[in-house]
């Protein structure tokens, strides 16, 4: 009896033994997670393509965009559901300093992306090849591919596909890249609809742990909010306020910034000192004497033309053929140039190193900072100024910290909101209508 019993359970072991060996052997192995299959790049994204187009809808419809019946929530739900593209989860994209870039997403039923591609056929030359077993179709004069799985699809542009393709196939499930776990893990902006995530190894060279941006918009333009922060503290903070430049309607390009320096001059090992001043050396400008001589404030203006009064020396002949020399007037139309600047007693080196290296000469009648018109001179208590008008501008009390910039005709502003020790807060304001009429949208 005993002997039975003890092969009975000897038998029983040796089942459960060889069941539980074969849950290991033969367990079919996980499918990898869109997560999974991301490739680590410069510039990581995230977006939800629903809620934004409801977000943007009041900017498209207020600007009358010809294509904004296209762009609306129901329109892309539908085509969404027509392709068997998962579009109420989240958009996966990645993009390299090259302009190489590609983009994940979810699919629902990978049966109905060929109605895609027949459509898109009509529309482009769209060819497909096969590589390692994989099919993708391509336009080749855009560089342009997709791929698709069972569960998702590939969409990328630029000159490394073959590397992304292998990279997205061969992805094992819980293999997601550290990079990204670090980017989709961040508390700051985690209910936005459009998250931007910089792996830049430049952003590096300044000790920065973390860059993000986030989109918002309203019916007259969108802005990207900004996060910064540094592995080291920050050694500047924001002034109350500081002496600036009335902008106006014609400034073209404006600097604005009031910061308190007075810690980070001390701190010359410190990692945006260090790069600041290796630029600085790069275009011969004289960063030491600067930090030593500044206080804080600088202020630029570029903007609108300003009528300037030259005396210069004309030779003359009279009638018999001598040679005079008489001083004429005449009025030139110049660019709107100033520039302000807090310095201390350390000011004269400064300045004298600046003409000593070609970068600020003196004119009969002025000043002239390389290439810019001629310049008057002024000097109130700390504040040293430049100018091209007259008399010299209006200045105001600012408590901004801001750049305004005209690029290719449309200005865009960036301000910082606040700096704590290791953080940066800002965001850029972009005027999308200047934008879409250039672009012929509107």
């Amino acid at each position: 009896m005993y002997r039975k019993f003890l092969t009975l359970v000897l038998i029983a072991g040796s089942l459960g033994l060889v069941l539980f060996v074969k849950s290991f052997l033969f367990e079919q192995p996980k499918t990898p997670r869109l997560l999974d299959r991301l490739p680590s790049a410069d510039f990581l994204a995230k977006a939800n393509i629903l809620e934004l187009a409801k977000e943007t809808n009041s900017l498209l419809q207020y600007n009358k965009l010809s294509m904004r019946d296209f762009t609306t929530y129901e329109f892309l739900l539908g085509q969404g559901k027509q392709y068997g593209i998962d579009l109420e989860s989240n958009l996966y994209l990645f993009a390299n300093e090259n302009g190489n870039w590609g983009a994940l997403i979810r699919l629902t039923d990978s049966s109905k992306v060929q109605l895609g591609m027949e459509r898109l056929s009509k529309f482009a030359a769209l060819q497909d090849s096969v590589v390692g077993g994989n099919k993708f179709y391509y336009i080749q004069k855009e560089k342009s591919y997709l791929h698709y799985g069972k569960d998702y699809a590939l969409i990328y542009q630029g000159n490394d596909f073959i590397r992304t393709l292998n990279h997205v196939v061969s992805a094992h499930y819980g293999a997601q890249q550290k990079v990204w776990r670090q980017f989709l893990k961040q508390k700051q902006f985690k209910n936005e609809h459009l998250v931007i995530y910089a792996n830049w190894p430049k952003l590096k060279r300044f000790d920065i742990q973390t860059a993000m941006f986030a989109h918002d918009s309203d019916s007259l333009g969108f802005r990207l909010k900004s996060y910064i922060k540094k592995r080291t503290p920050l050694y500047f903070s924001l002034k109350r306020s500081g002496l600036s430049y009335k902008g106006d309607l014609q400034t073209d390009r404006l600097i604005d910034v009031h910061l308190d320096v007075r810690e980070f001059k001390q701190q010359k090992q410190d990692s945006v000192y260090v790069q600041l001043a290796q630029l600085s050396r790069k275009v011969g400008f004289p960063f030491e004497r600067f930090m030593a001589a500044w206080n804080g404030d600088l202020v630029y203006q570029e903007g609108g033309k300003q009528i300037q009064e030259v005396r210069y020396i004309e030779t003359i002949l009279d009638d018999d053929f001598n040679e005079t020399e008489v001083e004429r007037l005449r009025y030139d139309t110049v660019p709107g140039f100033s520039v302000l600047a807090s310095l201390n007693r350390s000011a004269p080196q400064f300045i004298g190193k600046l003409v000593q290296k070609g970068l600020l000469r003196e004119d009969e009648n002025g000043y002239r900072f390389l290439f810019s018109p001629l310049l008057h001179f002024q000097k109130s208590g700390p504040y040293y100024q430049y100018f091209s008008t007259a008399i010299s501008p209006r200045v105001v009390r600012s408590k901004q910290n801001q750049v305004l910039w005209k690029y290719k005709g449309t200005k865009y502003y960036f301000k910082i909101d606040k700096i704590t020790r290791y953080e940066i807060f800002g965001s850029l304001q972009v005027p999308i209508r200047s934008i879409l009429r250039r672009n012929k949208l509107i």
